[in-house]
């Protein structure tokens, strides 16, 4: 029988304070939320516990299908990372959380192509210039509504934070956050990593070396999906100069718990381009300070810009001369689909 578990699933809690009611789900790549009442222990959710129990049958759930596809092309992914990093195989009757994923605030500094207007307010605001955007510019949640749904919790378990944005590190919201983490999570100093998710614009303020220096690990998982020039075209309006001096600067003189994650959005951008990020990183950023290896992850673009839309002509180009294993196994040629991504990349350029 084919191994399904899913340390996630029995470990794992995303909380989303976008919505007017927050809402929940188990991993940051599965798509389907359910909304939760934050005044009480929601860790028990009914969703939460019968998710659990189909994983028990080691059967896969149609919502994990991101983790299968890229299992079945040979590649890593959510579960198979977390199953080896999270330290919670076998334990499925945890009282809460071993990881929390967490999003309140989309503020963010940049447009990138394959995130759109759900996770960044440069986006919001740059369509409102051009008309293209009715609805108002998103405005984040204050952050001690989020620590208020926290104390709801057992945390005893928890092990990992992942801060979701927007920028992460743009302004002090997520920080704040970090910082009540670090005071309230037993053990923190010895268990507790904190992760931001960031597009590496952003330096470390002084002001948040003390909360560094309180918890055991601050991972940054830098988005990065192409090099020079394609990266700045998926990334925009960043520089890759200014990104990579300052990812660099960080490693140098961050404390030196201070650890990094390249994680790369494959689309139908980058994935003829791929291998030349492989490449810089091997060159330019493959340890951490203390001489261990800095990951690079990858996971799959949704929406329009998925490999659901490559066309038969990128198709058979990549079966000639690339590594094709991450276009779907079902993939047809969808002309009506492929249509309308044009027509989107175009009205965005």
């Amino acid at each position: 029988m084919t191994d399904a578990y899913c340390s996630m699933i029995h470990g794992g809690l995303q909380l989303d304070f976008k919505h007017l009611l927050p809402r929940a789900q188990h991993c940051c790549v599965r798509r389907t939320e359910f909304q939760i009442n934050i005044n009480e222990n929601f860790w028990n959710n009914s969703n939460f516990i019968s998710l659990r129990e189909k994983n028990k049958t080691n059967i896969w759930d149609p919502g994990c299908s991101n983790c299968q596809r890229l299992e079945a092309s040979g590649h890593a992914s959510m579960r198979t990372g977390m199953n080896n990093g999270l330290g919670v195989q076998g334990k499925t009757e945890l009282s809460g959380p071993a990881r929390i994923d967490l999003m309140f605030d989309i503020s963010c500094n940049l447009a990138c192509r394959t995130c759109g207007t759900h996770s960044s307010t440069f986006w919001q605001k740059h369509l409102k210039e051009h008309d293209l955007w009715a609805q108002p510019i998103f405005s984040p949640r204050h952050s001690d509504e989020v620590i208020h749904s926290l104390q709801q919790l057992d945390l005893s378990n928890l092990r990992q934070v992942v801060f979701c944005g927007g920028e992460t590190m743009l302004g002090q919201s997520y920080w704040d956050v970090a910082a009540w983490l670090a005071d309230n999570v037993p053990d923190a100093k010895q268990q507790l990593t904190v992760c931001f998710q960031t597009n590496g614009t952003q330096p470390i303020g002084e002001k948040n070396i003390t909360t560094i220096e309180k918890l055991h690990l601050v991972k940054l998982h830098i988005s990065l999906d192409g090099v020079g020039k394609k990266f700045e075209y998926l990334r925009w309006p960043a520089e890759w100069n200014q990104v990579t001096n300052n990812i660099l600067q960080i490693k140098q003189t961050a404390p030196s718990n201070v650890l990094f994650l390249i994680e790369e959005t494959v689309s139908i951008f980058n994935l003829w381009y791929s291998n030349e990020l492989s490449q810089w990183i091997q060159q330019n950023f493959v340890t951490n300070r203390e001489g261990d290896v800095i990951n690079h992850t990858k996971h799959l673009a949704n929406g329009e810009f998925s490999l659901s839309n490559c066309s038969a002509e990128y198709v058979n180009a990549m079966t000639k001369k690339h590594d094709q294993s991450l276009i779907p196994s079902n993939w047809k040629e969808n002309s009506v689909a492929i249509h309308k991504m044009f027509n989107l990349i175009k009205q965005e350029d």
